[in-house]
């Protein structure tokens, strides 16, 4: 898919980097102007499988101010969405949406979702270019950008723009260019892959999750009788299962409900890894560039809630733009601040979906996840033990070489938030929970004391807590 196969397109006034689903979904919202020159560069060109997604209904709405709704339902069965999860106990409960009672939704054709919403923006005057990638980004003095691409056979061309829309996703393309820290919040990997389900019973599958001491597994039929399972976990923790390794990830499945159920699956591709780590960039966007989807804040898989927040935000990303190109640009600040209130939600949401699995209270991905916060940032260090610096165990919250930096910051009389503050300045990836958890794992291990306060100075975090300012 091309629609630019003869010619190369060095000036518009919009160029998109990504053509997935926030992508796809900007450029048509901002081809409802007539007087816009619009173009998306993809890495990919809509043939290589997508794992088994859902779809909430709630999307109804945008899809159908995209002008989309039609084509969305002539594309897709629309099959209602069950899910069958195995989380809190190895009973599975049969739910509408995820781990709601009462939800609905569709099972959805994720590469033909995509494939439509590409097709709709090239039908509507957009310049989609594919298997072509962003080298580098500059800002251009008079405003606009000059940016480096590298087509398939790996010639580069410049494409002047106005303005940029980042739906790059976790590469977050103006991000590295303009080397901006991302805040990540766990290390949450997925490693898996797309069989063939050939049982007779195949018709009946259902999305199921499953959870296990060192993660949890998520298999979702697709079309054709094909289906995508999953593993959920930490590197460090598929590192110590060797569960990277396809013999032994397909040793850990047959264990599994999931695994029992499906018997033998012919496995189309071996299992790969990819990021589905939660993170939120603080700089949603600048003068001319704005990021959208995955670029700006991703999202554990748990929440089902990364297609809805693609669409969403690349229908924001569109106002953005047309606002800094006509107007005087003071939507990118309304939209930052409600991509990070809408993170401050989903964390809370998260934690609260974490707490409901408590079947391995000492494992280390389930611990990660339900640590709650039982220290003030205001506490005094009273005592610093020594540390050591080759661990033999692996800290819980943070890397090894992070934990010792953050012990050689603590003194005597120092406060936590000047620890917290001088620590955030060489790593201002690591958000301010996961420090503070791993100054309460210092002390839990005897290397700090904290001066004693009153019962009323402690802070203790809870679901209603769990982000802050």
């Amino acid at each position: 898919m091309n629609s630019q196969s003869d010619s190369k397109v060095k000036e518009v006034d919009v160029l998109v980097l990504g053509g997935g689903i926030s992508g796809c979904t900007a450029g048509i919202a901002l081809l409802k102007r007539e007087d816009l020159r619009v173009t998306i560069i993809e890495r990919g060109d809509y043939s290589e499988h997508r794992y088994g997604e859902s779809l909430s209904s709630s999307v109804r709405s945008t899809l159908e101010y995209l002008g989309v709704w039609q084509k969305f339902c002539s594309t897709q069965k629309q099959q209602a969405f069950f899910s069958q999860v195995s989380w809190g106990s190895a009973e599975a409960r049969r739910l509408g949406y995820m781990f709601t009672e009462n939800g609905s939704g569709w099972a959805l054709d994720r590469l033909a979702f995509e494939t439509m919403l590409a097709e709709t923006f090239i039908e509507r005057g957009g310049s989609l270019l594919t298997k072509n990638q962003v080298v580098t980004c500059e800002a251009r003095p008079q405003g606009g950008w000059r940016v480096l691409v590298k087509d398939e056979h790996g010639e580069t061309y410049v494409i002047y723009c106005r303005f940029v829309i980042d739906a790059s996703g976790r590469r977050g393309v103006m991000r590295t260019n303009l080397n901006l820290a991302l805040t990540v919040h766990d290390r949450l990997v997925g490693v898996g892959c797309i069989g063939t389900y050939e049982h007779s019973g195949a018709a009946a599958l259902e999305n199921h999750v499953e959870a296990a001491e060192y993660g949890w597994w998520h298999v979702t039929p697709m079309a054709d009788g094909k289906v995508s399972i999953v593993l959920m976990s930490d590197p460090d923790i598929l590192n110590k299962w060797h569960a990277s390794q396809p013999a032994v990830w397909r040793a850990l499945l047959s264990k599994t409900t999931i695994g029992k159920q499906l018997g033998e699956v012919e496995l189309i591709e071996t299992p790969r890894a990819f990021p589905c780590y939660s993170s939120y960039l603080r700089c949603a966007g600048g003068k001319d560039w704005v990021a959208v989807g995955d670029a700006v804040a991703s999202f554990d898989p748990i929440s089902a809630s990364g297609i809805p927040r693609a669409l969403a935000t690349g229908v924001h990303g569109a106002f953005i733009a047309v606002d800094r190109l006509f107007s005087d640009g003071s939507l990118l600040e309304t939209y930052a601040q409600a991509v990070e209130q809408d993170f401050r939600q989903y964390l809370q949401t998260q934690w609260q979906y974490y707490q409901r699995e408590n079947r391995w209270p000492d494992a280390v991905f389930w611990a990660r996840r339900r640590a709650v916060i039982a220290l003030s940032k205001d506490a005094m260090i009273q005592h610093v033990n020594f540390y050591e610096s080759k661990i033999t165990v692996q800290p819980l919250h943070l890397k090894c070489n992070e934990m010792h930096d953050l012990w050689n910051l603590c003194q005597e009389g120092k406060i936590l938030k000047q620890v917290l503050q001088e620590f955030q300045e060489k790593h201002a990836h690591i958000p301010e929970q996961k420090v503070l958890l791993g100054l309460q794992e210092l002390i839990e291990e005897g290397y700090l004391e904290i001066k004693p306060e009153e019962e009323e100075d402690c802070v203790f975090f809870n679901t209603e807590r769990l982000y802050f300012d």
